[in-house]
């Protein structure tokens, strides 16, 4: 087993989950912070995949759908470039 001294020691932190509008606002700001224009529906789309996979991971998809964008020569990502990135 564990010994009693070290199970003194541990602090269990109970967590949640973010909800989706939570999600929505984090991708939000880091496209604000990444200088990433997204029309409303591919931050829709970039936050239900959040939601399933994980944030960190949508985090990334962010700079991955600007790039796509900027090949086709559009200034703002949108749901194609997501879905491009995401299969």
């Amino acid at each position: 087993g564990i010994p009693l001294d070290l199970l003194d020691r541990l602090m269990i932190v109970s967590t949640v989950s973010y909800t989706f509008d939570e999600t929505k606002k984090i991708l939000s700001v880091r496209c604000e912070e990444e200088d990433v224009e997204m029309s409303e529906d591919a931050l829709e789309l970039l936050t239900r995949i959040g939601m399933e996979t994980s944030l960190r991971y949508a985090i990334h998809m962010i700079m991955a759908a600007s790039l796509v964008a900027e090949k086709r020569k559009s200034g703002e990502v949108e749901i194609e470039d997501i879905k491009r990135v995401y299969t």
